[in-house]
């Protein structure tokens, strides 16, 4: 039953680790239309994290670290004919060696010309590849990989940090959105919200919070129809007791940077001027036109992670058993996953194809769920590579 609500939930902070996904054959499309359906090409891809990167033709995402491989490939999925290679171009290459395309350099601190490129961020936009990391001089910045992973550079410098001094380096969140680089730095204690052009400018602050707060954290950037929207949550006392916490919505044509709705703290996910979100009373749709909340199901489940495709609202209960479970746009419950493969950490997906790492029993690897098989055949599978 929906019902209108004013609400304030519980703060959630999702950690993640490391990621690798996609996908195998598909099945046949089964016929369940919801309030989107025929509309799959502008809901696009929803992802939680920016571990995957989506292009015209395919995946890319990190292969997992392993004890004798710490440092992994970058790997490709070809949509068309389902394989995964890694991203190289060298004819005849074994891919088992750095002398592979596939393979990044690691830091090498004091050793000129060698960076180190992190495994927290992956996009594509227009073209290229892009990944966050260290540049040898001492500064975040964002790197290009070509498409075929066959050159590799420094496109954007953020800023200066720290870590010749303290050995301590933690990657930037970051999100390209209409030309620019939108970024916060994860060391801050009160976090701001800035951008700078793709390929260098100055750069200016988009949000920046309270300062009197004692900590303010900035997180979950996701681009929508000429927006970046974002939360804020501002601490007050060293008890995590809290006074403010919202999303937000900044407008890359207008420059302009307004409060959409206090009170959501955990994952949330935007489609058509609606915000969908989790709190304690359940799966929650508010309107940003109307300003009004509704919830579509008071299924008790706490700050679940959130994914929107053509026909279902998707809930990843991560923190828990790991439980995926599907409803419809009028909150209706449609069926549920559940099996030996537990989603550790839900990387979202798409009407397609959703994506984790998922726990075996014994060892966690990349998983996908393929969405174009009929509702009761839906298992999580390993993906492995060629």
């Amino acid at each position: 039953m929906r019902r209108q609500s004013k609400w304030r939930d519980s703060i959630s902070f999702f950690y993640m680790l490391t990621a690798g996904i996609l996908l195998l054959s598909a099945c046949g499309k089964t016929g369940q239309g919801g309030r989107n359906a025929g509309t799959d090409e502008q809901i696009g891809a929803d992802f939680e994290y920016q571990y995957i990167a989506e292009s015209e033709e395919g995946y890319y995402f990190w292969e997992p670290m392993t004890e004798s491989q710490f440092y992994p490939r970058l790997m490709f999925m070809d949509k068309e004919s389902g394989r995964v290679v890694p991203l190289c171009n060298k004819p005849d290459c074994p891919h088992e060696g750095e002398e592979c395309n596939a393979y990044y350099p690691k830091m090498t601190l004091g050793e000129d010309g060698i960076d180190r490129i992190d495994r927290y961020y992956l996009q594509y936009y227009e073209g290229n590849l892009y990944a966050v990391g260290f540049s040898s001089d001492g500064y975040a910045a964002l790197f290009r990989i070509k498409g075929d992973g066959s050159e590799w550079e420094i496109s954007t410098k953020l800023y200066r940090t720290d870590y010749a001094s303290t050995n301590i380096w933690e990657s930037p969140s970051v999100l390209i959105n209409n030309g620019y680089v939108y970024f916060i730095d994860n060391k801050q204690t009160n976090m701001e919200l800035e951008r700078i052009p793709v390929g260098g400018g100055t750069a200016e602050t988009v949000y920046e919070g309270d300062s009197h707060a004692t900590f303010t954290d900035v997180h979950r950037l996701e681009g929508h129809d000429g927006a970046v929207f974002f939360q804020a949550v501002s601490f007050f006392d060293e008890t995590s007791d809290y006074r403010s916490g919202a999303l937000y919505r900044y407008d890359t044509a207008s420059g302009q940077c307004r409060l959409i709705k206090e009170g959501i703290y955990g994952p949330y996910s935007v489609q058509n001027d609606f915000v969908y979100y989790g709190s304690g009373e359940g799966l929650c749709r508010y309107s940003i036109q109307e300003d009004t909340t509704e919830i579509l199901s008071e299924a008790s489940m706490d700050v679940p992670n959130i994914t929107l495709t053509q026909d279902y609202i998707i809930l990843c209960d991560q923190r828990g058993d790991g439980e995926l479970i599907f409803y419809d746009y009028e909150g209706t419950k449609i069926t549920s996953v559940s099996d030996e493969w537990e989603p550790r950490w839900y990387y979202g997906g798409n009407s397609r194809m959703l994506f984790a790492e998922c726990w075996g029993g014994s060892y966690s690897a990349p998983c996908c769920l393929d969405l174009t098989c009929p509702l009761e055949q839906l298992q999580w599978k390993e993906l492995k590579a060629d």
